[in-house]
């Protein structure tokens, strides 16, 4: 048995080491895909990048220990700026497994924002008003007025992608994310998404706070 175990770390580490050439090996070709997709549609591509949306604060769930930031997308839609990125951590209380990863994506608003977070409900909650049913917005209360006027609590409840898209408002960005790993394509649908809703936020709500840079 002891003549075994030298063979056996042996195994161990040329195990590991192929393993770990694997992952650098589809890491590259991920980053390669990544910088054609840029190039193609006009947008800049940088594989790390430390806090790409400024002050803005990401939602409590997306966090956790030794975050990281990667594949980071900027560009524009239309006449608004985007940006898209993967955000990473460990698994929370020594859990097994690799990095747990959210893509998130952001569009910069026409000023700056109080923080402000808005999630459809698991379940209907008993109220009143159809939108507080269906909805649960959490944040700087004069903002949230000025943001959810009529038509926009009307737009939000008949619109389908809002039960899969939650929304924050933070610093100068209004942002989405979900647990999942980066596509760029199907990034640009959640972008629209929010796009889709700054162009209905009332442009008071805007003025409430000091004009940006």
């Amino acid at each position: 048995m002891e003549g075994a175990l030298p063979v056996i770390a042996l195994v161990v580490v040329v195990v590991s080491a192929g393993a770990i050439a694997v992952a650098a090996h589809f890491r590259k070709e991920r980053v390669a895909e990544l910088r054609v997709w840029a190039r193609e549609h006009g947008w800049t591509y940088a594989e790390h990048q430390l806090a790409p949306l400024g002050e803005a604060v990401l939602p409590r769930s997306t966090n956790g220990p030794h975050p990281r930031v990667q594949h980071v997308l900027s560009g524009r839609r239309g006449r608004h700026p985007v940006v898209i990125f993967e955000h990473t951590h460990k698994p929370r209380h020594g859990a097994a497994g690799g990095r747990q990863a959210y893509r998130i994506v952001a569009v910069r608003t026409p000023g700056p924002n109080a923080e402000l977070e808005i999630r459809r409900r698991d379940r209907l909650t008993p109220s009143d008003d159809a939108f507080d049913r269906a909805f649960h917005a959490v944040g700087d209360t004069g903002f949230a007025r000025a943001v959810l006027d009529r038509a926009m609590t009307a737009w939000l409840l008949s619109d389908p992608r809002s039960r899969s898209l939650p929304v924050r408002f933070s610093g100068d960005y209004v942002l989405t994310w979900a647990a999942m790993r980066l596509d760029p394509d199907r990034s640009l649908t959640a972008a629209d998404y929010l796009i889709d809703m700054v162009e209905r936020i009332p442009a008071e709500a805007w003025k409430r706070h000091p004009a940006g840079p």
